[in-house]
């Protein structure tokens, strides 16, 4: 996180594929990926989202724009590697709220 912290932002031009979230759900659905965390960026201004599939080993990763209530998809994996003991994988709860099952 230090390189995020210190790098300097530049102008990129990449395509990303973006809408509204059901958009997302869709997506995610055809896929059978699951929402496995979300964080708010320190600006507040997004939050990243990851969904996964742990029987078939895929990941996606959303950007929700809070300003404009859009969702861009900005990466997607093959081969996730979540340890065993880790809390995701054995559909531990955290507060009330199940992560993954």
């Amino acid at each position: 996180t230090a390189l995020a912290a210190t790098a300097e932002p530049r102008p990129r031009k990449i395509q990303m594929m973006c809408g509204s979230y059901e958009d997302v759900e869709v997506t995610m659905e055809r896929y059978s990926e699951k929402l496995v965390m979300a964080t708010q960026a320190p600006n507040e201004q997004t939050v990243n989202l990851v969904y996964a599939n742990f029987e078939t080993e895929t990941t996606s990763w959303f950007i929700h724009d809070l300003n404009t209530d859009e969702y861009c998809m900005v990466g997607v994996g093959k081969r996730i590697h979540i340890p065993d003991e880790s809390p995701l994988k054995q559909g531990a709860t955290f507060g009330t709220r199940i992560i993954y099952k």
